[in-house]
């Protein structure tokens, strides 16, 4: 059985990255991340609520949602499956919480959501191709 742990350990590390600076509010670090050429879709509820054809739409549709006063982002578990040197798709499940100014008062958000990509391996190292991106819920508890 291939287990190609160096590749998962760099698929993982290239999630996570995306994560950690998402709760920083570094979306322009996405460039780092995701293909020049990304194909984005992004559903809330199974409704299409966003789409990204390039990496600098992508970045200036989240920096128009607005900087959330902190962020966590938390990975669980990613699936990945191999086409083959160079190829290969991945779910990653993660909880995404936020902090928003809402009418002066701070609003709580925690997101679960799911993602499923397509990773290509160019020069060494990998990027995300492809992202569906889908909000299976959301809640929104008081802050105390």
């Amino acid at each position: 059985m291939d287990f190609r742990l160096q590749d998962r350990a760099e698929l993982k590390a290239l999630v996570d990255f995306y994560a950690t600076e998402s709760d920083k509010n570094n979306q322009d670090c996405y460039v780092d991340i995701f293909r020049p050429d990304i194909k984005l879709n992004v559903y809330f509820g199974g409704k299409l609520d966003m789409q990204a054809r390039d990496v600098q739409d992508m970045i200036r549709q989240y920096k128009a949602f607005g900087a959330a006063k902190v962020s966590f982002h938390m990975n669980g578990q990613q699936n990945v499956e191999f086409q083959d040197d160079t190829h290969a798709t991945g779910t990653c499940y993660a909880l995404a919480t936020l902090v928003m100014e809402e009418d002066g008062k701070d609003k709580l958000t925690v997101h679960a959501v799911r993602y499923f990509d397509k990773y290509v391996k160019i020069d060494g190292r990998w990027w995300i191709a492809e992202r569906e991106q889908y909000f299976e819920w959301s809640a929104f508890p008081s802050l105390v």
